[in-house]
């Protein structure tokens, strides 16, 4: 009987049309609004640098001042100054291959297209997760060893609804700004046993979303610190910005004759070029494009820098356990 083979059926253009539709893990992130796209991030993406720099306008301070008008034409008013920051932004160059061994059942689907589409999209929506949770615990990371950990709380042996708020309020008058929650399960486990957890259910009685004080609330184990203890992150909305590139061959079929012990191989290729950036933080390591940070590395403190005030910075943290 004869078998289809990838070959026959791939189209390259068509491919890069579909939308992956299976349900990636852990997507509530995504979903929260903590995550947007920034023309000025898929410009970094694009330069082929592998770094770029953001610039961004400084707040006019509220603490200077206001001059008193008078009626005498000699006094000279004090002008105040606009000023600009910037942050670096990192790129990822990034690709992953897979074999037809790994496709072969799915593709007796009626749509075997969609069903390669799928595979590789909940890949990499998984891989940029673990990006985005290396980034939370880069930062946090850089925060308690550059800023006095003043956006951390400490809550001991186990978490509690005052060292909730106690972090959100880091922030001060801007507390209102968080969106959504990560915390590792351990910490979901002690917030259900507090009754601190609201739960939205379909028709049926599913739970279909986790909230605390309003704000949706996702799991994720790799929410620790270095020492093991359990990391739990406020996030504001556009937490995170990300841009994307366009690689040469974003997708690519390779037909290896003598793969398999000459009995033939084939490889699906997907190429990313990605830029994940924490707002207000500049990125301080490598700056090669032929080396592109892990997420282990996204997690090293020295990796960061804030370059933000704290009440511009859309993130808090409760460590605990």
């Amino acid at each position: 009987m004869a078998t289809t083979r990838l070959t026959d059926i791939f189209i390259g253009d068509y491919y890069q049309t579909l939308a992956p539709v299976n349900s990636p893990e852990l997507t509530a992130m995504y979903e929260s609004g903590i995550i947007t796209r920034n023309p000025a991030l898929d410009a970094i993406a694009s330069n082929g640098q592998g770094v770029g720099t953001v610039s961004y306008w400084q707040d006019l301070d509220p603490n200077e001042e206001p001059n008193i008008s008078t009626d005498n034409p000699d006094d000279i008013g004090k002008v105040g100054k606009v000023t600009q920051g910037s942050m670096k932004a990192r790129t990822l160059y990034l690709n992953k291959g897979y074999g037809v061994a790994d496709l072969t059942a799915e593709l007796a689907n009626s749509e075997p297209m969609q069903q390669v589409r799928n595979r590789f999209g909940t890949y990499w929506t998984r891989r940029w997760q673990r990006y985005l949770i290396g980034g939370s615990r880069g930062i946090i990371a850089s925060n308690l060893a550059n800023d006095g950990g003043d956006m951390v709380v400490d809550a001991g042996a186990r978490i509690s609804a005052k060292a909730f708020i106690d972090a959100a309020f880091t922030a001060g008058d801007a507390a209102d700004q968080f969106s959504a929650i990560g915390v590792h399960s351990a910490v979901m486990k002690q917030m259900s046993e507090l009754d601190l957890i609201e739960y939205l259910r379909d028709s049926q009685g599913q739970i279909i979303l986790r909230t605390y004080l309003g704000k949706p609330i996702f799991m994720d184990d790799s929410l620790t610190m270095a020492d093991g203890k359990h990391l739990s992150v406020f996030y504001g909305s556009g937490a995170f910005g990300y841009g994307l590139g366009e690689p040469h061959t974003p997708v690519e079929l390779d037909r290896n004759a003598s793969g398999g012990n000459g009995g033939g191989a084939e490889v699906l290729w997907e190429r990313k070029t990605y830029l994940l950036q924490p707002a207000g933080f500049s990125w301080q390591g490598d700056e090669d494009q032929n080396k592109s940070p892990t997420a282990v590395e996204f997690a090293k403190a020295s990796n960061w820098k804030r370059v933000f005030d704290r009440k511009q910075v859309p993130f808090a943290a409760v460590i605990s356990g």
